[in-house]
C-alpha cells in the first residue's frame, strides 16, 4: 500500500480560509491522519482551526474534499487530535487525526467477490478462540494444527449475510532466523448477497454488539474488507477509545434452556428481532456492558434504564359505566355542592367538575415499567427484591440521596437488576419462552 494519498481539500468554515489546500492522507491499522500543507510564512491556520467551533467534531462537518487520488468513504469520522505546524525538508504542515475512513480501490484481480472479513479487537480473540481447539502437535514431529470445536464450523445467517467467526494467522518469520512466532488474529468471515457497503458494515456492527452481549465484553470491528466484482472497500476504525475495558467473560447462556451456547443461539431469530428494535438494543446492550465499567451508583442507574428502554406503551382505559352515568354524576355534584356554604365556592366547583369527572372515569394505570417485566415473564422477587424496592433505590440515586443506601445492599440490588435486564434483553430478542425458571440456576 502507498505511503500516503494526495488529497485536495478546503475548510467549510470560510472564516478560517477559503483556499484549497493540498494534503497527504496516511493510513495504517494503528492510525489515520491528514497532513495539511501550508507553506505561507507566519501562517496561524492551525491555531485558527483548533480554536474554531467544532474543530474536534466530525471530519465531514469541517472539511470538503475537492479532489482525491483515492475514493474515500467517511462514516462519522471524528477528528480526535490535532497537532500544530511542523516542517520537513519539503513542506510546512499541520496534522489532524481521524477515526473512521474506508478506502475504495478497484478489485483488479476479481477475487473474493461478495465476500469480506471483519477484523476484531483483542476481546474478539477471546470469543473467536471458543470456536477452536488448542494448537496440537504429535510427539517428535514438526507438525502443528488447530481445528474447530465440534459443531462450530457452520455459517450463521444475518439477513442477506452469512458469517462465522474465524482465526487468521500471521508470523514474523525471517529467512535464516532460529525461531519465529505465530500470531492469531480474530475475524468474522462473511458472504453477502446484493447488499451495499453501509448496510453490510451495519450488519457486522450488530453481530459484534450481539456477541458482546453474549459474552459480556466489548467486541469492536477495527477493520473491515468488502469486495464486489469492481471494488474493494477497506474500512478502518482507529478511534482511541477502542480499548479493552473488561475482558472477563460474563456469559448469558445459563439463563436459557435450549440455546445454551454460542453456536445454538446464533441459529435463532435473534437478528430479525434485533432489527425490529434496533435503537433500543443498541442502547440497552451498551448500558449492560457499561454497567461493568463504572462505580456502583452509575451501574445501578444504567441497568435500571434498560427497563425504561423497553418500556411498554399503555392505552388509557376507562371504567365501564351504565347509561345513567351523567345523571349519577349530576346527583353527585348536587350532593357535594350542598355541603358548601359559600356560593362563590359552588361556582368554582362547577367550573372544575368536568375535569374531575374525566379523572374519575380513568382506571388507575399499572406501573408501565413493572408491567413491562410482567409481560416478559420476569418477576423481580425471583431475584431477591420487589420492583418497588428497586425503583425506590433508583429514585434515591437520581435525587442524590446516595448516603442513605448501604454499599452491601446496593451491590445485592445490582446483582438482581443485572439478572432482570439480561433476561429482558433476551426476551425481546425472541427468547422469552426459552428462559429458565429462576430456581433452575440457583437464584
Amino acid at each position: 500500500m502507498k505511503e500516503y494519498y494526495c488529497i485536495n481539500l478546503k475548510f467549510k468554515n470560510s472564516v478560517i480560509s477559503s483556499e484549497i489546500f493540498h494534503s497527504h492522507l496516511y493510513v495504517s491499522d494503528k492510525e489515520m491522519y491528514f497532513q495539511i500543507i501550508d507553506n505561507e510564512p507566519g501562517s496561524e491556520i492551525d491555531r485558527d482551526f483548533m480554536m474554531s467551533k467544532g474543530s474536534h467534531g466530525l471530519f465531514e462537518d469541517n472539511f470538503e474534499i475537492i479532489e482525491s487520488e483515492v475514493d474515500l468513504f467517511f462514516n462519522e469520522s471524528k477528528i480526535y487530535k490535532t497537532t500544530s505546524i511542523q516542517s520537513n525538508l519539503q513542506n510546512s504542515y499541520f496534522t489532524i487525526y481521524v477515526s473512521k475512513i474506508a478506502l475504495i480501490l478497484p478489485n483488479n484481480h476479481k477475487e473474493f467477490i461478495n465476500e469480506g472479513k471483519a477484523f476484531l479487537n483483542k476481546n474478539g480473540l477471546k470469543v473467536v478462540n471458543t470456536f477452536y481447539s488448542f494448537f496440537t502437535n504429535f510427539k517428535d514431529k514438526n507438525k502443528f494444527s488447530i481445528s474447530r470445536m465440534n459443531g462450530m464450523s457452520d455459517y450463521y445467517e444475518a439477513n442477506t449475510i452469512t458469517f462465522r467467526p474465524e482465526l487468521e494467522f500471521t508470523n514474523n518469520e525471517i529467512r535464516g532466523s532460529e525461531e519465529f512466532t505465530v500470531k492469531k488474529i480474530p475475524s468474522i468471515n462473511y458472504k453477502f448477497i446484493e447488499q451495499d457497503f453501509e448496510k453490510t458494515k451495519r450488519t457486522i456492527q450488530i453481530i459484534c454488539s450481539f456477541l458482546s452481549f453474549c459474552f459480556g465484553i466489548r467486541i469492536v470491528c477495527e477493520k473491515l474488507t468488502y469486495r464486489t466484482e469492481g471494488q474493494l472497500f477497506i474500512f478502518r476504525d482507529t478511534s482511541p477509545n477502542n480499548k479493552t475495558f473488561i475482558s472477563d467473560f460474563s456469559v448469558i447462556f445459563y439463563e436459557l434452556d435450549k440455546n445454551y451456547n454460542i453456536q445454538k443461539i446464533l441459529k435463532t431469530d435473534w437478528f430479525p428481532n434485533y432489527l425490529k428494535k434496533e435503537p433500543q438494543f443498541d442502547k440497552a446492550i451498551d448500558n449492560y456492558l457499561h454497567s461493568r465499567e463504572v462505580d456502583l451508583n452509575a451501574s445501578f442507574l444504567l441497568l435500571f434504564n434498560i427497563i425504561e428502554i423497553f418500556n411498554i406503551k399503555q392505552e388509557v382505559e376507562k371504567f365501564e359505566f351504565k347509561e345513567s352515568k351523567e345523571d349519577t354524576f349530576n346527583k353527585a355534584f348536587n350532593l357535594i355542592s350542598q355541603t358548601l356554604e359559600n356560593e362563590q365556592e359552588k361556582e368554582l366547583l362547577k367550573d372544575k367538575w368536568n375535569g374531575l369527572i374525566n379523572k374519575i372515569e380513568i382506571k388507575p394505570l399499572k406501573s408501565p415499567l413493572e408491567e413491562t417485566l410482567n409481560l416478559n415473564n420476569i418477576k423481580p422477587t425471583d431475584f431477591g427484591y420487589t420492583f418497588g424496592k428497586l425503583k425506590k433505590t433508583r429514585d434515591k440515586l437520581t435525587h442524590g440521596s446516595v448516603s442513605s443506601i448501604k454499599e452491601k445492599e446496593l451491590k445485592s440490588q445490582i446483582v438482581c437488576l443485572r439478572k432482570i435486564t439480561l433476561r429482558l434483553i433476551l426476551a425481546n430478542l425472541g427468547l422469552k419462552d426459552d428462559l429458565k425458571n429462576a430456581t433452575q440456576h440457583g437464584v
